[in-house]
């Protein structure tokens, strides 16, 4: 009994441990300033250039990958400039979709799928709520099979990690498994942009 006590007790401190490191992030955008993340985030923009080590905020260079303060909640900001924060509802919504396409892929890969959920919440074409995203008609098989009542602890890490700004795919729109899609013609014209696992992403 004791051996797994103490096997639990590891367990529980590796993933402490394992979780500890990840800050949340935030991607510059074109027209991004310091001083205007800052007032997103709710912190100062001093605090901010001292965590990057950020000498001159002035040559803040699109796409560099600011970290954030710990205690930071990750927001989406979306195309035209608006701050969207998903709920818990939402969180375990998008932990369920991951679990529904992606729960025999790597961590990485489930990552990758989150990360293609709240990459369209920020596109102009496609809606702007990880609920909406979800439920837009055509987009995900699982959603009109009908979704797990719950993910498990592997794709809730995922959905953290990815709302912490984790985007192991650069930016995708699109998934599929070339080995099961029933639409190969269509995604032979979208070049893939990264491979993880069984799925191909795409834009």
């Amino acid at each position: 009994m004791r051996c797994i006590f103490f096997a639990l007790g590891f367990l529980l401190l590796f993933a402490s441990l394992a979780w500890g490191g990840h800050h949340p992030v935030h991607v510059v955008q074109p027209g991004d300033t310091l001083y205007d993340i800052s007032l997103v985030y709710n912190i100062s923009w001093q605090e901010l250039a001292d965590l990057n080590k950020i000498k001159d905020p002035a040559k803040l260079q699109i796409g560099t990958v600011l970290r954030l303060p710990s205690h930071v909640t990750p927001k989406i900001i979306r195309w035209d400039g608006s701050v969207y924060e998903v709920s818990a509802e939402e969180r375990d919504l998008l932990a369920r979709l991951v679990y529904a396409e992606a729960r025999g892929e790597p961590l990485e890969g489930q990552v990758a799928v989150a990360a293609v959920v709240l990459n369209r919440v920020r596109h102009p074409s496609f809606p702007d709520t990880v609920w909406d995203v979800i439920h837009e008609p055509g987009q995900f098989s699982p959603v009109a099979q009908g979704l797990p009542q719950k993910g498990n602890a592997s794709c809730e890490q995922a959905v953290i990690r990815a709302l912490n700004g984790e985007d192991p795919t650069g930016g995708a729109l699109y998934f599929y498994n070339p080995t099961i899609s029933k639409a190969m013609e269509y995604w032979a014209t979208k070049p893939v942009i990264k491979r993880i696992g069984n799925h191909n992403f795409t834009l």
